[in-house]
């Protein structure tokens, strides 16, 4: 764990020559309970400055099962480029305390096409709460990961980048859940949206 930490540290901090793709994994969107079904959501990727749209479906809330997405959003080109990723998590330890704290893995892989295309390979951890008052369920969580890029195009690379991720879900006892993510570091992104009830 300290080394994991050490090496997120090192290259968050460190400058990288980055594709000028988007990349599926930042916001990395996922937390102990991160909620099954749909979730539509405004996405500011990485790279680029104008939102465009993420979609991700999730089997069973995290860390069971796995979560597909789906984004359209103008890279750092300015050109329209799509991602596609799937994630897996597993169970790393449930801390106790205040807000049932929990700490969980993450990983997975997935490609941003546009003029370039980059494959991306993360893993992460991510620790989260679950806080409920009067039918509102508030889970904040803070995590990290690292992720491999392989890009194909003018430059071919091999990169490693790390973020430190932030989330925070609100959810209702209707089933919608309005949901947040940013990532900061070497891949910042931002998104918001909300996860749609179930029937």
């Amino acid at each position: 764990m300290k080394r994991f930490a050490f090496l997120l540290l090192a290259l968050t901090l460190s400058p990288t020559t980055a594709s000028a793709q988007i990349v599926w994994d930042a916001p990395a969107m996922m937390r102990p309970g991160a909620p099954s079904g749909l979730s539509v959501l405004l996405l500011e990727p990485y790279p680029g400055n104008e939102f465009g749209a993420l979609a991700i479906w999730r089997q069973a809330p995290a860390p069971t099962g796995f979560g597909l997405r789906v984004g359209v959003a103008e890279d750092a080109t300015d050109d329209v480029a799509v991602m596609f990723g799937l994630d897996v998590s597993g169970p790393l330890a449930d801390l106790g305390g205040s807000g049932d704290p929990r700490l969980i893995w993450w990983s997975g892989a997935g490609v941003g096409i546009g003029d370039e295309i980059v494959a991306s390979f993360p893993a992460g951890i991510v620790l989260g709460w679950t806080i409920e008052s009067e039918g509102v369920v508030f889970a904040p969580s803070i995590g990290g990961h690292i992720a491999m890029d392989v890009m194909s195009g003018p430059g071919d690379d091999l990169d490693l980048e790390g973020s430190v991720d932030f989330g925070m879900d609100l959810g209702f006892n209707s089933g919608l859940a309005v949901r947040f993510g940013a990532a900061v570091g070497g891949r910042e992104a931002l998104a918001i949206g909300v996860r749609l009830p179930t029937n």
